[in-house]
């Protein structure tokens, strides 16, 4: 890419990690559709789908606790 300035490299480098992990675990993500007797996966996402700019990957609701925006109520040792 011929970024020169390191910072901005890694970055870089990070957000295309980012970006290729995400893709990655959503081409990967399989749906029933051949219900309990016969059950059969396909693909949740086509790779298509997930290329297109806008497009946004479903979130469940339940998908366990969300993230603590701040330190109220953790636990934490004091440095001095």
């Amino acid at each position: 890419m011929g970024i020169r300035d390191r910072w901005a490299a890694y970055m870089f480098d990070a957000a295309v990690v980012f970006f290729g992990n995400a893709i990655e675990n959503a081409a990967q993500e399989q749906i029933n559709v051949g219900g309990d007797e016969k059950p059969r996966y396909v693909a949740k996402y086509t790779l298509v789908q997930l290329l297109t700019p806008g497009f946004v990957i479903e979130t469940d609701a339940d998908e366990g606790d969300e993230l603590p925006l701040s330190a109220d109520g953790l636990l934490y040792d004091e440095v001095s």
